[in-house]
């Protein structure tokens, strides 16, 4: 298994067992940090902030939408559906991050992003 995709399957599951139980914003970020070191600071940022939205409105999506974006942003995208709002966000923290980011992973997602239909 490639470890980008262990280390997606392990913040899917660290982040599922945090919306089960009382969690904290240290939490989600201690876990996005901890699968997702290769990603800038600004980008585990923006993903722990709309982990904090998600569970807020959604605790059972939080989980699988969250792993799905690093998913894209590791240019190792499942397939798994994303609402056009959720593509929409990862279009947001991607043009925030971009000039962090990997130029293939941008392109990559961005890509799919138009795909989507949420450019």
């Amino acid at each position: 298994m490639k470890p980008e995709v262990r280390a997606i399957n392990s913040l899917l599951d660290s982040l599922s067992a945090l919306a089960g139980r009382a969690w904290t914003e240290k939490d989600l970020s201690l876990a996005i940090d901890r699968w997702l070191p290769m990603l800038p600071r600004s980008t585990r940022e923006a993903l722990t902030g709309l982990a904090v939205e998600k569970l807020k409105t959604d605790p059972a999506r939080m989980p699988l939408a969250i792993a799905t974006f690093a998913g894209v942003l590791l240019k190792e995208y499942d397939g798994t559906p994303l609402t056009l709002a959720e593509w929409r966000e990862l279009r947001d923290v991607i043009s925030d991050c971009a000039d962090e980011l990997d130029m293939d992973n941008v392109t990559y997602a961005m890509s799919l992003i138009m795909d989507y239909g949420a450019l």
